[in-house]
């Protein structure tokens, strides 16, 4: 049963006993009851499946590569977004790719040593960043293949070292007089809404793809983004205050629209993988560089911070699960920095006393 801790956060816990006797214990910490309880009950389904797997599985100990790959592809392609299922795809590809693993090898055979040799292998092919995301979802298909096809304890894609040396260049954020110079040229009125739905909810593209006009709640002021941005890949609508001068664009695009169907948003551009041409035209058409609709969300953020939005609140406008990701989405906003400041305020005490001296020395030779 789930409860809520001194700290505010709510303990997920789960005591569940095997068909053999034992015993399994597990407890996760989460910032809101219903995250808890969805895991609670979504861990018990997963070890009571493993059970059950475990009483009528075939022996496993010659388990192939091949066959672990298509058996987990299914579940993939099952549980998760197209997107998300084809990167877990092209990562067994490049792994086998590499012809230091073959799809008829045995997982029993695969060892750390072997896998190194093959992230070796990939950095000379792709970049770190690239490589370590291929790495991460070979992991996690081990740790599946470890609850429900007896694949060997010992993960072997665990603790390798990573192969990013350079640290990730953030989406670029253009700062708000950039924004405005766009908003004075842009003529297509959803794309104006576009861009001011971005800037006053920090809405991430596809969200505002999925936003329909049931998830907008005029009368309460409240609108409702949908995400898949979870560890359990499900569908998550979280609902945020809805801006005033929002809640005008909107009321006046649905009656301009008839309000045709669920989406609130067509504009064929906000699809996955599309590139925003007209949002780059109008950048080219203003004379600033080019920018998307995910550096408008870091300049939501960043601006609500600047301007004394604490960091919990930033969090809840992101809708993060944690501070630490919220805190690595901020960004500084093109001002004097404090610790320059402070400096320049010493540097400038220290010429004023140099000048002090100098007179002084220039009054007794006088």
């Amino acid at each position: 049963m789930a409860f809520q801790m001194e700290n505010g956060k709510w303990k997920g816990q789960i005591r569940f006993t095997d068909s053999k006797g034992t015993v399994h214990r597990k407890t996760k910490n989460f910032s809101r009851k219903r995250a808890a309880l969805q895991w609670q009950s979504d861990e018990r389904k997963r070890l009571e499946e493993a059970d059950k797997g475990t009483l009528s599985a075939p022996d496993n100990s010659k388990l192939t590569i091949q066959e672990w790959q298509t058996q987990y592809l299914e579940y993939a392609f099952q549980k998760w977004p197209q997107k998300t299922a084809d990167e877990k795809k092209r990562a067994f590809e490049r792994l086998l790719a590499t012809g230091i693993i073959k799809p008829e090898s045995q997982v029993s055979q695969v060892h750390k040593k072997l896998v190194l040799d093959v992230i070796n292998k990939l950095k000379r092919q792709h970049s770190g960043c690239n490589v370590d995301r291929q790495v991460k979802n070979l992991k996690a298909s081990w740790n599946w293949g470890i609850d429900f096809l007896d694949m060997p304890a010992a993960n072997p894609f665990n603790r390798q070292p990573k192969a990013k040396t350079k640290k990730a260049v953030p989406h670029y954020m253009p700062p708000m007089q950039d924004i405005v110079s766009v908003l004075k040229l842009v003529t297509n009125q959803e794309h104006n809404l576009i861009l001011y739905t971005t800037l006053l909810t920090a809405a991430r593209k596809v969200e505002l793809l999925r936003l329909t006009w049931d998830d907008i709640d005029f009368a309460n002021n409240r609108i409702g983004l949908r995400t898949k941005k979870r560890k359990d890949g499900v569908e998550h609508l979280d609902n945020i205050p809805l801006a005033p001068e929002l809640a005008k664009l909107l009321k006046e695009h649905k009656l301009r629209s008839g309000a045709h169907g669920k989406k609130v948003f067509t504009d064929p551009q906000l699809q996955n993988g599309a590139k925003m041409r007209w949002l780059r035209k109008l950048c080219d058409e203003a004379g600033i560089k080019r920018f998307g609709l995910h550096g408008i969300r870091a300049l939501a953020a960043s601006t609500a911070h600047a301007n004394g939005s604490s960091l919990v609140e930033v969090k809840e406008l992101l809708r993060h699960q944690s501070t630490q990701q919220t805190d690595r989405y901020l960004r500084k906003i093109t001002e004097a920095n404090k610790a320059v400041g402070i400096l320049n305020s010493l540097a400038s005490s220290f010429q004023q006393a140099r000048s002090f001296e100098e007179e002084k020395k220039t009054q007794k030779v006088g």
